[in-house]
């Protein structure tokens, strides 16, 4: 199946310092492929090259495709036009906007080919809580909320792949699989995901593939039922016990 996202030996350089090399993921459509690592395996360093953004100066080489486009050293706002939507670590929102408000501000996009659209109304089915919620301002949100909200303004904007970026971080056990639990429905309805997470146990659970990334090079890499069994990552992240 051809995929909607392939990235291509990546190489990310910061002056004579190697962050990422010779990485290679493809996203096929309604899939989830997770890419799972601890800290400084290279995650983030990954994420900037994907979805254009840049830390430093970084000198990066590869091939990154979207739907048959090069986006590799496109700006983060072309990349976003195009399709590729990420939700980034931290739950951006603005504070002093309402769910409403906040939802308002995104625009449908005026090329629908190849894209997944929702509407305000899909979007809050998909989180009861936002709907709820939803006179709220971000700033009154609780964590998991915020990452919801994240979440929905992103498939507002019709993407073509979903890119979460530690969408776990700072949430409780149960927010984190609820979360991923509805993002697993959306890729069964055909939404490719790009999942980049520390936590590769929840990884495991939603995922159908996963890239195991450390020191900026992936170290393994297969279907999420092989991988739960894989020594490396038993050993290592799973307390020495396969599941």
């Amino acid at each position: 199946m051809k995929p909607m996202l392939a990235a291509e030996d990546i190489h990310v350089r910061y002056g004579g310092s190697i962050a990422l090399e010779k990485v290679s993921i493809s996203i096929p459509p309604g899939r989830m492929i997770a890419v799972a690592g601890p800290n400084g395996a290279g995650k983030s360093t990954l994420v900037n090259a994907l979805a254009g953004w840049s830390r430093g100066s970084p000198r990066v080489t590869g091939s990154v495709v979207l739907d048959g486009f090069s986006i590799l050293g496109q700006q983060p706002h072309r990349i976003a036009n195009l399709g590729l939507q990420h939700v980034p670590e931290g739950k951006n929102v603005f504070a002093e906007l309402t769910v409403t408000e906040t939802l308002a501000l995104v625009r449908e996009p005026l090329d629908k080919e190849g894209r997944h659209l929702y509407s305000r109304e899909q979007v809050l089915s998909l989180f009861p809580r936002l709907h709820e919620r939803r006179s709220h301002k971000g700033g009154q949100l609780s964590g998991g909320e915020r990452q919801m909200l994240a979440v929905s303004r992103a498939l507002l904007a019709g993407p073509k792949v979903l890119l979460l970026d530690e969408p776990s971080v700072g949430l409780a056990p149960r927010l984190i699989m609820e979360l991923l639990i509805v993002i697993r429905r959306l890729v069964d309805d055909g939404l490719p995901v790009l999942l980049v997470e520390q936590n590769i146990r929840a990884a495991l659970e939603v995922a159908d593939e996963l890239y195991l990334l450390e020191r900026g090079r992936i170290v393994a890499h297969g279907e999420a039922a092989s991988m739960r069994q894989h020594e490396m990552i038993v050993n290592a992240y799973l307390g020495g016990a396969s599941h």
